[in-house]
């Protein structure tokens, strides 16, 4: 297991048990599909570019719920 992966699950572990349910789903759902996705080279650059931002926003599991329950109104 990498470092990474370490301090996620550590992370995780802090969490309800709603909320690590949430993204153990993420996960998996990740895992099963990860083959399945196939990004171009501008938008493997462009999360690159965000992931590199040392100001940049994350939002909690609650907000990004909320946000992507607005998008169906």
């Amino acid at each position: 297991m990498t470092k990474l992966l370490e301090q996620a699950l550590r992370e995780v572990q802090q969490l309800s048990a709603d909320d690590q349910n949430a993204a153990a789903g993420a996960l998996l759902d990740y895992v099963r599909h990860m083959r399945d996705v196939e990004l171009t080279d501008a938008q493997l650059e462009e999360i690159r570019r965000r992931r590199a931002n040392p100001d940049r926003k994350i939002v909690s599991h609650a907000e990004a719920r909320e946000r992507i329950g607005r998008l169906g109104s």
